[in-house]
């Protein structure tokens, strides 16, 4: 089961996420305080559409508009079903009930020259867990002094392949992880080196710090795997074993790497630099076009991949959070919310079989799921001061969870969560001993649970195992805005390649991988998520839904959707505000827009890829196409300007463009645009606009 098989290699560093952010649309909840555009929120993106709003200005005016302080209104919330998770540096300041100028803000926000890169920085080693002596002695070596990269080389020249990609720029439950390697190297030796899966944001957590507020104390995990075809005569293969060590004995698959990322700080942030502070900083900073990316911790482990294990989330028996009172202490985000929840636990529990002499083994992950409490000076840089937030005493029992005192219950030991080290050499996978005693029970199904008792006013049970746990492997997706007729559908979606794919949901009931329904009848949500349109209202998409079955979804209309599945006795809420990312069922889907026709513009309009004719100018493919990336990713331009017509005249330049925008690159670094937000239409007359210049 992945990340709970052995050996596991354990790591904790920190990862940079150079993140643009201009098409955040964090301040679409605020409005213009004076001039045309009063009472109007302020926007720089039409995310459905991917174009910019210019108010009308020209390309200059608007970058410098883009990077300059602007006084606004924040009046209170017009759609209360509208999602209140934003990922605004800090708190907004109170809504105002007047029209007046109650908040200064930056309309480009904290890092408009982001290029969207990942880099991890002295992500070490810090513990092995290889109790069968898998590994050889001198690997186990090389492996305890190593570091984890995107690099795609050894040595100084090494570059970082890793980006990240929101599907939709305003909700924060579905950033992208791509990269081109993930690597594990010792001195010039690589250990493992190769192209993992896409990672996606699972379990988005609000309420990972009691010190750190807005996105700043927030916190998700991710999930990747490198297929053996990756790894084929790498050092690491001589340290996984061959076969599971199940009943089944599932081959060797590759590698699984699981992650969780926290404590998000930037070198100018609103903790360290207060009120004008702040703007002198972040005016000094973008004076000189430069970037103030995302510095996070990030733990985890790497370990065995085996045939049938799932890719994008680890596995086991599901145990879900239950609110509970805010500890005494709490200073972190509370999102308006009455108690506090944590992520999800996994449990993985094995039997001994004496047929086939698998050694027992309850394990728990609780990498995602405990909170911090910040202490340092808000310089990211710096750790060693973010220890664990003491909830009180923590225990693992089975049995009762609504009489979690009863001497019934069986408790199998007390976590030690405070130790911060010996924890992150154990990558926050607490082993439990196994007994006849615990078996029975487990064929009685009574639940695991995790109880909570201190000082803190918390003294509940704060996770129980629900036997249902259900997700996607494909949780973010592109779809291609289908005009044809209003009552267009598509079950084929882009996720990691340049071909589509059939998206579904999956379901684990007690720990073991659903064949069938497992009993249970499922039902198909969606919300409209389309950044500043009118997101809220659960509407039910299909009824008897079959785990595994393709989704089928409309797409006539442009723009982002969420979907969920339920079990039928329990629908998801009817406003999107009280979806509950930490337990709901995710797939996202940005639709591209595709709604505009270029036949004007080709030779051949009948052509699968037509050549351009005299209509289509320098200007068309601006105004229609590159102008968004020239304005919103201005990252872009730093390379190569994206608004210079003589650059994209020449047939090299041309190639080169064509190249990059084709759906070959689409999994790869050198795509572009990085966003993935070009739709079919528009590569088509991109690639129209190439042809016309290689072959005049």
């Amino acid at each position: 089961m992945s990340i709970f098989d052995y050996p596991r290699i354990n790591f904790k560093g920190l990862i940079s996420i150079n993140v643009g952010t201009a098409n955040n649309d964090d301040y679409s909840g605020e409005q213009f305080a004076s001039g045309p555009y009063a009472g109007q929120p302020v926007r720089l993106a039409d995310s459905a559409s991917v174009q910019p709003m210019t108010y009308g200005m020209t390309d200059d005016a608007w970058v410098n508009w883009a990077i300059t302080p602007l006084g606004v209104y924040n009046p209170p919330p017009a759609n209360p079903c509208a999602t209140t998770a934003k990922r605004f540096e800090g708190e907004r300041p109170a809504p105002s009930a007047e029209f007046t100028v109650n908040d200064t803000i930056f309309p480009g926000e904290w890092n408009y020259y982001g290029d969207m890169g990942l880099d991890m920085i002295g992500v070490n080693v810090t513990g092995i867990n290889d109790p069968n002596n898998v590994m050889p002695s001198s690997l186990k070596s090389q492996i305890s002094v190593a570091q984890l990269s995107f690099l795609n080389r050894t040595g100084p020249n090494g570059r970082s392949t890793g980006m990240v990609i929101d599907i939709n720029p305003e909700d924060p439950t579905n950033t992208q992880l791509y990269t081109d390697f993930l690597s594990l190297i010792a001195g010039d030796t690589a250990l493992f080196m190769g192209k993992p899966s896409k990672a996606m944001t699972r379990w988005i957590n609000f309420f990972k710090n009691g010190a750190l507020t807005g996105p700043n104390g927030a916190a998700a995990m991710f999930q990747c795997v490198i297929p053996l075809s990756e790894l084929t005569g790498q050092p690491i293969l001589q340290g996984m074993p061959s076969n599971s060590p199940t009943a089944a004995k599932k081959p060797l698959a590759g590698i699984v790497c699981r992650f969780t990322v926290y404590r998000p700080l930037q070198k100018i942030n609103v903790f360290k630099y207060k009120g004008q502070a702040y703007i002198d900083q972040m005016n000094a900073l973008y004076a000189v076009q430069g970037t103030n990316s995302d510095f996070l911790e990030i733990q985890g482990t790497v370990a065995p991949w085996f045939e049938g294990d799932a890719t994008s989330q680890t596995t086991g028996r599901y145990l879900e959070p239950q609110p509970f009172p805010w500890p005494i202490g709490w200073k972190g985000n509370t999102m308006g919310a009455p108690k506090m929840q944590m992520p999800p636990a996994i449990l993985y529990y094995r039997t001994d079989d004496s047929i086939y002499k698998i050694s027992p083994q309850i394990s728990l992950d609780l990498s995602p799921v405990l909170p911090d409490l910040y202490m340092g000076n808000y310089d990211p840089m710096v750790t060693g001061n973010n220890p664990k937030f003491d909830l009180g005493a923590i225990s693992l029992l089975i049995g009762d969870p609504a009489n979690p005192q009863s001497p019934n219950n069986f408790t199998l030991g007390q976590i030690n969560y405070m130790d911060v080290k010996a924890n992150d050499a154990n990558g926050w996978i607490f082993d439990f001993g196994w007994n006849a005693f615990i078996n029975a029970r487990v064929r009685e199904g009574q639940p695991f649970f995790l109880y909570c008792t201190g000082p803190m006013g918390i003294s509940q049970v704060i996770h129980v195992e629900k036997p249902l746990f259900l997700f996607s492997e494909t949780s973010g997706v592109y779809a291609e805005q289908n005009t044809a007729n209003p009552n267009a559908t598509t079950t084929q979606f882009r996720d990691y390649g340049p071909g589509t794919v059939p998206i579904s949901f999956i379901g684990y009931k007690n720990g073991e991988k659903l064949t069938n329904n497992g009993g249970y009848n499922y039902q198909l949500w969606y919300y409209d998520t389309t950044p500043n349109q009118a997101p809220g209202n659960a509407v039910k998409l299909q009824d008897n839904y079959n785990l595994g079955d393709p989704v089928s979804l409309p797409v006539s209309k442009k723009g982002n959707v969420l979907i969920t599945c339920t079990t039928s006795d329990n629908p998801p809420p009817s406003c999107y505000a009280q979806f509950n990312p930490l337990t709901g069922s995710i797939i996202n889907v940005r639709v591209l827009p595709n709604d505009e026709d270029y036949s004007q513009y080709y030779k051949d309009p009948g052509s699968p890829q037509p050549t351009g004719n005299d209509k289509l100018t320098w200007d068309v493919v601006y105004s229609k196409v590159l102008r968004n990336y020239y304005l919103l990713y201005p990252a872009m331009s730093q390379v190569v300007k994206l608004n210079d017509p003589n650059i994209w005249k020449d047939p090299v330049m041309a190639r080169a463009l064509m190249d990059r925008i084709s759906l070959a690159q689409w999994a790869n670094s050198v795509a572009m645009p990085r966003t993935r937000d070009l739709s079919d239409s528009r590569r088509k007359l991109l690639t129209a606009w190439c042809l016309k210049i290689i072959n005049p």
